[in-house]
């Protein structure tokens, strides 16, 4: 009889349930604060520890090579705009409406041209914009002070405000980093829409708001039990993300026919597919994680060629008690914020170095 928890749903005969539900499975410990009572700079502190302190230095490094180079230049500001619904009294005498405008009729106020236009806003007599500069640089500024602060909470044994980030390492969840990601992503993936052309201001938000919805998907599946739940909430989160990034590639794509016979550089649409992998890469390591502890994934136990023994602080187990370890996790989320983000941030900087 197994003395773990059972949790299933059924969905017709397709039965989803955690590995560690099967019999003679053993949980993962739950590590309490103060658990290893060692100082702050230790050597036995595991590589996810001194990784991310290389990604802190990384992202300060970023951050201070954009500054200095965006200071000495012109300020490359985006103009952002609204559409409207224009109202044009119209007799009709000279014709139908013209453009993308319909001819309506009323009773009582008489015949009206209506359609769309598009509005900018006033900024001191000037239009409107977004800084691309101090966007790109924001996003920087944001994983730094972020992994910094998640860091030092290592000082202190109780932590701070319940959050210890060897603590919840341990324990598989992160809270902070989802936190994180729900800004600074939400801000890449509006500078990405921007530089393909969407510069409609409730469009911009959009993108963000389902970028952000992503981002609290993950934190969401780190924190409940249920394997069926963390599945929906997992995929949905893929949902909002290809939402948010195929009206950026429509965008790319209208842009690209926009001229007949001319259309960008092969390396322009490398750089929208590498961009997008570049994001999703994140996901993959949740969606991996979950794959190892689903059953239905999990036929004959293959994920357990990647038991082993392997103790060292660089190169952890991938796996323990039938889960991806959560120590190699953020090894691997680490790596990703410094690496990936750089590669993201610079890419898109080089707008900046060629205006």
């Amino acid at each position: 009889m197994a003395t773990g928890r059972t949790r299933r749903t059924q969905f017709s005969s397709i039965r989803f349930s955690s590995v560690d539900d099967q019999p003679g499975s053993v949980p993962m410990p739950i590590a309490a604060s103060g658990d290893i009572d060692e100082a702050f700079w230790s050597c036995n502190k595991p590589g996810y520890f001194w990784i991310n302190w290389i990604a802190i230095a990384g992202h300060l490094i970023n951050s201070i090579a954009m500054i200095s180079i965006y200071s000495n230049r012109d300020t490359l500001g985006i103009t952002y705009t609204e559409n409207v619904l224009e109202w044009k009294r119209s007799d009709f005498t000279n014709g139908t409406c013209t453009g993308a405008s319909r001819a309506l009729e009323t009773a009582n106020n008489g015949k009206f041209c209506i359609g769309p236009v598009q509005n900018t806003f006033d900024c001191d007599g000037e239009a409107c914009a977004l800084d691309y500069g101090w966007m790109i640089i924001s996003f920087h500024m944001l994983s730094f002070f972020f992994q910094l602060m998640a860091a030092l909470t290592d000082c202190f044994k109780t932590g701070v405000l319940g959050y210890r980030y060897s603590d919840m390492i341990r324990n598989g969840r992160n809270p902070l980093r989802f936190i994180e990601y729900s800004i600074s992503a939400s801000l890449m993936l509006m500078i990405i829409a921007l530089i393909n052309g969407i510069i409609d201001i409730h469009l911009l938000f959009c993108i963000a708001v389902l970028t952000a919805s992503c981002q609290l998907c993950g934190l969401v599946v780190e924190y409940i039990d249920d394997i069926a739940m963390k599945w929906i909430n997992h995929l949905n989160g893929w949902f909002t993300f290809c939402a948010a990034y195929w009206c950026i590639t429509r965008a790319f794509i209208a842009s690209s026919d926009a001229v007949e016979g001319v259309s960008p550089p092969d390396f322009v649409y490398a750089i929208v597919l590498i961009l997008f992998l570049l994001y999703a890469s994140f996901g993959f390591v949740q969606l991996v994680e979950l794959m190892c502890s689903t059953r239905l994934f999990n036929i004959g136990n293959c994920c357990k060629c990647f038991e082993t023994e392997n103790d060292s602080k660089w190169c952890p187990t991938l796996r323990t008690n039938d889960k991806c370890n959560p120590l190699y996790k953020e090894m691997v989320y680490v790596t990703l914020s410094l690496g990936a983000k750089m590669v993201l941030g610079w890419m898109l900087f080089v707008n900046i170095l060629m205006a």
